[in-house]
Order: C-alpha cells, then structure tokens, then sequence
C-alpha cells in the first residue's frame, strides 16, 4: 500500500513541479505589463526635472527633504520610479536566468503581489517543452523519494509491517 501512495504522491510532485515553467512565464508577462504602465511616469519625471537641469538621483533627494504640497507630489513619483527599477533589476534576473533555473530564482525572489495576481488568473497546463518535462521528472521524483523513505521507517519502527 505504501509503495502504491509513494507512486500516487509522485505522480502529483510530477503534476505540481510541470506547472513551473509555465507559471514562471506568466509571472514575467504580468512583471513586463507592470513595468510598461510605470514607464510613462518615469519618463514624464525625468524629463520633468532635466528641465531644471535636475538628474533622478539629486530630484529625489530632493524630494526626500520636501515639505507640504511638493512633498505630496514627490511621493507619488519617487515610488513610481522606485518600484519601476526594482521591477526592472528584478525582470533583469529572471531573463539572465536560464530556462532551467528560472522557476528556482522566481521561487525565491518573487514579489508577492504580482505572484497573487498571477495565481488568481493562472490555468495549469500540460508541459509541452523540455524544462517542463524535466521539472515534472523532479516533482515526481522528490515526492515519490520522500514518501518512499517516510513509508520504509514507518514499516521499520513497527518492525517489519510493510508501508513502502
């Protein structure tokens, strides 16, 4: 029976890990719409204050020590042109990252409301390319493994019953 889990467990490890590459892709749509909606507004700002022959990083200093109505104003654009190049060095990893190991660098830098927006519109689907192959190899092989083992102490600490 416990070889039997093992293997159902496996198959859902190979059903759950396919699904990496194809989300990873979704993640990287979703991260490139934000990054063009942000663009607009940091072009604006930046032609803004070259008009008084400003740079990015002396405005926003400067807007750092504003005061009253051009405090309120500089807020909105300095974390637009924050979240637009934290978003863009993040977009920037994720394309330096190979196909293979893109899904474990999103899995461990990913920004937790794109990676919601993503899941509540994402629809599995059957992998149809080599990196989602291998990455359903691995889910399987990871549950199965860990089940096996689990399964073989089980059946050892009762001494001898048969779980795996």
């Amino acid at each position: 029976m416990g070889r039997f889990l093992a293997f159902l467990l496996g198959v859902a490890g190979a059903v759950i890990g396919s699904q990496g590459p194809g989300f990873t892709l979704q993640y990287m749509q979703n991260l490139q719409g934000r990054i063009d909606e942000l663009a607009p507004i940091v072009e604006e700002f930046d032609a803004n204050i070259a008009q008084y022959g400003y740079d990015r990083p002396r405005a926003i200093a400067e807007c750092q020590s504003a005061e009253g109505l051009l405090d309120a104003l500089c807020t909105a654009y300095v974390s637009a042109v924050e979240r637009y190049e934290m978003l863009r060095v993040h977009m920037a990893e994720l394309e330096a990252a190979g196909d293979m190991v893109r899904p474990l660098v999103l899995a461990k830098t990913q920004i937790e409301d794109i990676t919601l927006s993503v899941y509540e519109q994402y629809k599995p689907a059957i992998p149809t390319t080599a990196d989602g192959l291998i990455y359903a190899g691995g889910g399987f092989a990871v549950l199965w493994g860990g089940a096996s083992f689990i399964f073989g102490l089980l059946g050892s600490m009762t001494g001898g019953r048969r779980y795996a």
